[in-house]
């Protein structure tokens, strides 16, 4: 039997009974078990909703719309154009429909 074995919700303090009630002791005992002594990041929910957005956002640029994208999702031109940044030069470099390549 190890020392996590004996931990009680007793021997925590204020903050660690939170957690442990968060997750529950079995499991607050394997994040002490694997993450003891280290900083670990938990993100806010609206970082995991920013990121469907700025997906959605993505899948519907078409190289030109950066104002209807931005007063459809309340945000800044200067925002969409970072958001879609990577896919500038992608979605611009595409033949026109029609349009011939050489190749």
């Amino acid at each position: 039997m190890s020392v996590l074995d004996k931990i009680t919700m007793g021997d925590l303090d204020e903050n660690q009974q939170q957690v442990a009630e968060t997750v529950g002791l079995d499991n607050y005992k394997k994040l002490v078990a694997a993450y003891g002594g280290m900083s670990i990041y938990i993100p806010k929910p609206d970082q995991f909703e920013r990121a469907d957005r700025d997906s959605r956002i993505r899948a519907e640029f078409d190289g030109y719309n950066f104002r209807p994208l931005a007063q459809k999702y309340g945000l800044t031109e200067v925002t969409i154009r970072s958001i879609v940044s990577d896919k500038v030069r992608e979605v611009r470099a595409r033949p026109l429909d029609g349009q011939l390549t050489f190749q």
